[in-house]
């Protein structure tokens, strides 16, 4: 009888365990000072790379806005219930995309490890991609 109940605790275990998984939450990744690349191999100006910024950013529905400082911000909201913002210092050489925020995406500190849900980093990477791609363009 106890036989019985632990295999199928152990089934019920195998089944269970995957999609809890995947919520997992991971390291938060920042880009730092990633390199302007253009195609042409010219450099850019601050605009040229601020107008590729905007462009990248509205291929996946982020919305562009800025901070008091000038650094442009990127929000994204998913069905409406997820919300990420990222800050995106630049210069005419360089970019970064780096966490600002994040609405009900399990964000926490542990150990002086920012962590969160592992699409923060999916729809970043995928902000970073158009980016990269628009400033290829120049």
């Amino acid at each position: 009888m106890k036989f019985r109940l632990h295999v199928v605790l152990f089934i019920f275990a195998i089944l269970i365990a995957p999609p809890v998984l995947a919520r997992a939450v991971t390291a938060v990744i920042n880009y730092e000072d990633v390199p302007i690349i253009s195609a042409s191999g010219k450099s850019l100006q601050a605009s040229d790379v601020e107008q590729a910024i905007i462009t990248g950013a509205g291929i996946n529905q982020w919305t562009i806005s800025r901070s008091e400082n000038g650094e442009l911000i990127a929000t994204l909201v998913v069905r409406d219930k997820h919300t990420i913002a990222v800050n995106i210092p630049y210069t005419a050489d360089k970019y970064s995309i780096l966490y600002r925020s994040s609405d009900n995406m399990k964000y926490d500190v542990k150990y002086g490890v920012p962590s969160i849900h592992p699409f923060y980093n999916k729809w970043v990477s995928a902000l970073k991609s158009s980016i990269d791609r628009e400033l290829l363009r120049r």
